[in-house]
């Protein structure tokens, strides 16, 4: 018995392990997230919506930095591929392969909130357990990251139809870097058979991160119209002089051929670069009319721009089928940086 009471002695100055407390872990996550202030990150996102009559699956590389609501650039790599840019004022937005843009303040649209949550780990939490360890390839290496399942009870809200959810955050954490390497969420409605997953497998992530010179800098391929969004009134209609305006019914001109705008010395020197936006009209021969500059860069370029986009030609907008004259067009004339 004396030999057995020795055996299980802990030896003096040696601590007996302990396990880890998971729900530290996540406040530990919280607390570096909600001081992270610039976020940069890459990596993969898979989505599935499952339920009765759904079986929805996308998988796209992401890149971007994530400031605020106001300052982002994030792009969705894949079939087909997106470019958000907030610059603290305007929110761009291009989807490729395409031909149009959309352009609006923050104010009347917001930059999306890119990135999963990390900074409300432990709102509404009502489980949570280790599972197990694991790596994910991180940084151009595999880092060994602990698993942690966490249970949640979200109430019902009037304003989302009171209707309750739940979710299941299945988070691969590095414990000692405070930083979610994988994230798989799993979220239900109550009394709802949908079920809708997003996994996040980052291959970079950084927190307070210094944003690189021209990140909220939008830029599309020249030759790309603006996307008006809805026409107030009857767009299919012609004004007094015949033309119309790019919307429903009437099919936007096609750019068959152009001119490369000239980047000044002027410009050249000053390392200027980005987009000259160009209003213009194009008739039902495809040839432009009233060009000018809509947005400015200066050193030249604007008048660079408009000089470029009047040797442009066009296959004619349609109205029904009809060639028509087309107005109110807004066209990128992008200038690269030296």
């Amino acid at each position: 018995m004396a030999a057995l009471a020795l055996a299980c002695a802990v030896a003096p100055g040696v601590r007996a392990a302990t396990a880890p407390d998971p729900r530290a872990i996540l406040e530990e996550v919280t607390v570096a997230e909600r001081a992270a202030g610039v976020r940069i990150a890459e990596g993969v996102e898979m989505r599935e919506l499952t339920g009765e009559g759904m079986n929805f699956h996308t998988q796209y590389r992401f890149s971007g930095i994530v400031e605020d609501e106001k300052h982002l650039r994030w792009e969705l790599i894949g079939e087909p591929s997106t470019l958000t840019v907030c610059d603290g004022s305007e929110h761009w937005s291009y989807t490729r392969p395409g031909v149009g843009f959309h352009l609006s303040t923050v104010e009347a649209t917001p930059c999306p909130g890119p990135l999963p949550q990390f900074d409300n780990l432990l709102e509404n939490l009502s489980a949570i357990s280790i599972t197990g360890t694991d790596s994910v390839p991180f940084n151009g290496a595999a880092a060994a990251c602990t698993v942690v399942k966490a249970e949640y009870k979200i109430p019902a809200r009037r304003a989302m139809g009171g209707v309750g959810s739940s979710a299941i955050r299945t988070l691969c954490i590095d414990v000692a870097a405070k930083v979610v390497l994988r994230e798989r969420e799993e979220t239900w409605g109550s009394g709802s058979n949908a079920r809708s997953i997003r996994t996040t497998t980052f291959s970079s992530y950084q927190r307070a991160a210094k944003v690189p010179p021209a990140a909220y800098v939008f830029e599309a391929p020249t030759g790309t119209f603006l996307d008006p969004g809805p026409q107030a009134g009857d767009v299919t209609s012609a004004a007094e002089d015949g033309s119309h305006r790019f919307g429903d019914g009437v099919i936007a001109p096609v750019l068959v051929a152009k001119t490369e705008p000239a980047i000044t010395d002027e410009a050249r020197q000053a390392g200027v670069g980005g987009l000259v936006l160009v209003s213009l009209t194009v008739d039902a021969e495809g040839l432009p009319h009233d060009v000018a500059v809509e947005r400015r860069l200066g050193y030249g370029l604007d008048e660079e721009a408009v000089k470029a986009v009047s040797q442009w030609r066009f296959r004619p907008g349609l109205s029904f089928g009809t060639p028509v004259a087309v107005r109110e067009l807004v066209v990128a004339v992008d200038f690269p940086r030296p």
